[in-house]
């Protein structure tokens, strides 16, 4: 028989269980469809699917409409008059109470008697506990389990049930699932032989994981009311299918070792398929995973250089840029240079041109007054002029300035003593002093010192 843990218990809710067992409870149904029917019919209101099921009219909520009348009016002294009727209007209440007291004492008594004589039947006790501390269950019980059959038996997996499915479903491994009853006859005899015995232990440590549980715990019994058996010691098996953890093999009744090997080894081979064919999809998932991690890595590795390459493409096209901008700007400086360098040779020749006019006609040889100047170029080319004594220093750097051959700036010194003559007018000096003034005599030597070399 398959059962699936995804149809019964992951599609209810823990407050859904809850209120699953209470309505069987109230309603004594043992079917839980029927109850489940109820509840969804009511929109899982327990009040309202148990007094639907036992014919009860649904009662006006005085408690609010009382609350909200006092809420209205103003508080009233209340009597002893008052208070005294209200306690003897009281009196039929406490008198039925009293009555009723034998019959609530029998019918939990018959409720008793009826939970043991289910269980020496192997109906599983009700238990209306929510379920809090799974993993607490489940830990308590393995203690019992310990202190009362001994540490040497299979290893029961603490955990909670949800958890033990999917670390089960995780590592696709087989579940055995062991619900423990104390009150059935047949459980300390099963405990001490078959679940202690050593080679039971080796083949479940080895082939599978097993979980257990007591259902007088509310973790065991709402996995009682999953699974659904109707005696024990109960087992049952649960493996991956379908991606779905079903149950293969169920077990219910004492069972000797060897009877146990062999049903869990049959279990296992006939459903072993499933196993296989879930690893085999999830290795083939795997690879594939892996494969499309090793495209994506080439990917992203061919995406960095590409990167790489287009920067450096553009690091290259922008030292290019750079470099002809650089180019251009040379260029232009030196276009600049040179034009700059063409307007001064061009205003220096106009300016020669216009201080050649002002340079004083030279005396004739046969001029006592006049004096021989000989001058001497930075480029070896020697002039020699006659000056009068009275014509200015300025007429001397003119007569210099406008030879071809003349530097553009220069200085005129003497060649002894050596002194620089002050012959350019200036802002600070307009007009030189004369040859006289200058000292100088009948002849003079004098030399051009190029102030650009």
């Amino acid at each position: 028989m398959e059962h699936s843990d995804s149809d019964d218990e992951a599609s209810l809710t823990q407050e859904q269980m809850d209120k699953l067992a209470q309505l069987q409870d109230l309603t004594g149904i043992e079917d839980t469809e029927i109850c489940r029917a109820l509840l969804e019919s009511q929109n899982w209101d327990l009040e309202g699917a148990a007094r639907n099921h036992l014919g009860i009219p649904s009662e006006p909520n005085n408690e609010n409409d009382r609350g909200e009348q006092q809420a209205q009016d103003p508080p009233v002294r209340v009597n002893q008059g008052a208070l005294r009727r209200n306690q003897i209007s009281r009196l039929p209440e406490l008198l039925m109470f009293v009555l009723s007291l034998p019959l609530r004492i029998v019918s939990q008594s018959l409720e008793g008697a009826i939970g043991f004589l289910s269980s020496l039947f192997g109906f599983p006790p009700r238990r209306s506990n929510a379920v809090r501390d799974p993993v607490g269950d489940v830990r308590r019980f393995s203690s019992e389990f310990d202190e009362k059959y001994g540490t040497s038996h299979v290893p029961f997996h603490i955990a909670s049930y949800s958890q033990v499915l999917d670390e089960a479903k995780k590592e696709l491994r087989f579940l055995l699932v062991y619900l423990h009853s104390e009150d059935h006859q047949d459980t300390d005899r099963f405990c001490h032989q078959t679940l202690s015995n050593s080679d039971v232990v080796r083949y479940v440590t080895d082939n599978m994981i097993c979980w257990g549980c007591s259902v007088k715990y509310p973790e065991g019994y709402r996995v009682s009311e999953a699974l659904r058996e109707s005696t024990y010691p109960f087992l049952a098996v649960i493996v991956l299918r379908q991606n779905r953890m079903v149950v293969v093999g169920r077990r219910e009744g004492t069972i000797a070792p060897d009877a146990l090997i062999t049903w869990l080894e049959k279990t296992i081979r006939d459903y072993e398929a499933f196993i296989v064919a879930a690893r085999a999809d999830r290795d083939e998932r795997n690879f594939n995973r892996e494969i499309r991690s090793e495209q994506e890595a080439v990917f992203a590795e061919t995406l960095r250089q590409d990167q790489e390459r287009e920067e450096q493409r553009r690091e290259e096209e922008r030292k290019k840029q750079e470099e002809e901008e650089a180019r251009k700007k040379a260029e232009e400086e030196e276009r600049r240079r040179i034009e700059e360098e063409h307007e001064r040779k061009n205003r220096i020749q106009r300016l020669k041109i216009d201080l050649a006019v002002k340079i004083p006609d030279e005396p004739d040889r046969d001029c006592a007054e006049s004096i021989r100047i000989l001058i001497k170029l930075p480029g070896g080319q020697r002039l020699e002029r006659r000056f009068l004594p009275t014509h200015s220093l300025k007429h001397l750097y003119y007569f210099v300035f406008c030879h071809p051959d003349s530097p553009d700036e220069f200085d005129i010194v003497t060649n002894f003593p050596r002194r620089t003559l002050q012959c350019k007018p200036s802002p600070d000096s307009p007009e030189p002093p004369s040859l006289l003034e200058a000292g100088f005599g009948r002849s003079e030597m004098l030399f051009v010192n190029d102030l650009d070399a």
